[in-house]
């Protein structure tokens, strides 16, 4: 004789505002838990609803053994073996203790809803971003353990800690060096770093024809201590087309470096190779690309791939799993949150890089992060062109965004059909994205190149009070003909742009 046991998984109420969300398309499984080793006694998958059913033999038990039933819920992971086949694992989800229920006789069980936290998004403005909450005394969900390259680094770390060196490979400054000294610290390497360094900027227009970039402290507290100037490098072409580096504007506030975020701003003094000491302007350039590194780790390494790429990860983990999306994109979210969270101590925490070296505090750290984090956006996104002769940056992420639309485009071909039938799953990631995201702050529109901007013709759709930075993947449940090639289109373009993040911007930011 055969019994039934049935049910409901639900996420957290608690995190989730009291609210009662269906935890969809999970595997659970359920045991007979024994002194020893539990005896598996059924699987199934919950549906749409969270709901799940089990049919299994009481029997299975053991003999003399009514079942101490319980339910354990796993996460399904896939891989892709050297061979480029895909392989899963089922992973216990860690973020519930499964109930037992002693010695059940009954033909039909009822385990009522089970509460789940599970990809829980931790409460801003806390966060100030959208980001995973994690448990102090759980530690990471799954799928946080970083990759065997990332633990050999920290195995690394650990060796070298104890006296243990290795040398690095040397970086493209000091083979600079070796063959030119004081080569790294001239004005076409500044103009080579603004193009092409780990922070590549994306330069404005100005009014006489010149290009330049600038970093700006308005609205970020400062520490009263670091000097902390605005600046802005100016750039513009010489006879063969080439960006040569013109001036740079220091910035200070009124009354000294002492005076808060939101003090006045003086007059901008202008110095340049022509007219300023040699003495000035090697102290000058110094100081833009302090600000260049600064702003480069916090606004685009920490900013602009991993928090942008996290607000992204929750809301795909808590809704798609059955969806063919999912195998695409998940082997590149592999780690990264875990990794963000030790960015918090590296980058942002007490003893860490950016407050302990910089004017900028520990807590306007996220200020200064969520700023840059507001103007981005995977709609309408395409690569900046090239402004000259040697903008390496510009010239590889172009060809390697036609290496992703194409992988994409046969990826889509071969799995359009599950993706049109698990569409629902799209529907809620969507859904989440937009109600977690963070206001939108429209950009200037004279950069030299507007093709990676958010652009004010994108949705934006109004959450609460203010509309947000980030677009809707779709606003429909499911596909018709009428409406699958908009939306396939659009999730494409997702897509690309995750895959682009997370393997060539990242790369190249990181190392």
């Amino acid at each position: 004789m055969t019994s039934i046991a049935y049910g409901r998984l639900i996420f957290c109420k608690e995190m989730n505002g009291g609210e009662v969300k269906p935890l969809h398309n999970m595997k659970v499984k359920l045991f007979d838990d024994d002194v020893g080793p539990d005896t598996l006694l059924a699987e199934a998958m919950t549906d749409m609803e969270g709901r799940f059913k089990f049919t299994y033999d009481p029997k299975a038990a053991g003999w003399l053994d009514t079942p101490d039933l319980k339910v354990m819920v796993y996460e399904v992971q896939p891989q892709y073996d050297k061979e480029k086949k895909l392989v899963t694992t089922d992973v216990p989800v860690t973020g519930y203790e499964p109930e037992v229920h002693n010695n059940v006789p009954l033909a039909r069980f009822d385990f009522g809803d089970i509460e789940v936290k599970y990809w829980e998004y931790w409460p801003m403005p806390e966060s100030y971003t959208p980001r995973l909450y994690v448990n102090p005394d759980k530690g990471f969900p799954l799928m946080q353990e970083q990759r065997p390259g990332r633990n050999a680094e920290e195995k690394k770390k650990a060796l070298q800690a104890a006296g243990v060196y290795f040398k690095p490979p040397m970086c493209k400054t000091e083979k600079e060096e070796m063959e030119t000294p004081g080569a790294s610290l001239g004005d076409d390497a500044l103009v080579d770093m603004m193009l092409n360094g780990f922070n590549p900027c994306i330069p404005q227009k100005a009014s006489d024809g010149r290009l330049y970039v600038e970093f700006k402290y308005d609205g970020i507290l400062l520490d009263g201590v670091h000097h902390a100037p605005n600046t802005r490098a100016y750039f513009k072409y010489d006879k063969d087309k080439q960006l040569r580096l013109d001036t740079i504007e220091l910035t200070d506030r009124i009354g000294g470096y002492q005076r808060g975020h939101d003090a006045c701003l003086g007059e901008p003094v202008v110095y340049s190779a022509a007219t300023s000491s040699a003495e000035d302007w090697a102290k000058v350039k110094r100081m833009w690309r302090v600000n260049y590194f600064l702003f480069g780790e916090v606004v685009t390494h920490l900013g602009g791939t991993h928090l942008n790429i996290e607000q992204y990860i929750v809301p795909m983990m808590r809704n798609v799993r059955l969806n063919p999306v999912f195998n695409l994109l998940f082997p590149h979210f592999y780690g990264t949150v875990s990794i963000n969270h030790g960015a918090d101590q590296l980058l942002t925490g007490g003893t860490a890089l950016v407050p302990q070296g910089s004017a900028v505090t520990i807590d306007s750290v996220a200020t200064a992060a969520r700023g840059g984090f507001t103007t981005m956006n995977w709609d309408s996104w395409t690569p900046r062109s090239k402004l000259t002769q040697g903008h390496y940056f510009a010239e590889l992420q172009a060809k390697f965004w036609e290496v992703i639309a194409q992988h994409v485009d046969e990826y889509f071909k071969e799995h359009e059909k599950e993706i049109v039938n698990q569409w629902k799953e799209i529907f809620l990631w969507s859904d989440e994205l937009v109600k977690n995201g963070v206001p939108y702050t429209q950009q200037e529109d004279n950069y030299y190149d507007n093709s990676e901007a958010n652009k004010a013709s994108s949705p934006h759709p109004k959450v609460g009070h203010c509309n947000v930075s980030v677009s809707p993947i779709t606003g429909v449940e499911a596909l018709t003909a009428g409406n699958k090639k908009e939306n396939l289109d659009r999730l494409k373009q997702l897509c690309r742009y995750l895959l682009l993040l997370t393997t060539f911007k990242h790369s190249w930011v990181n190392d």
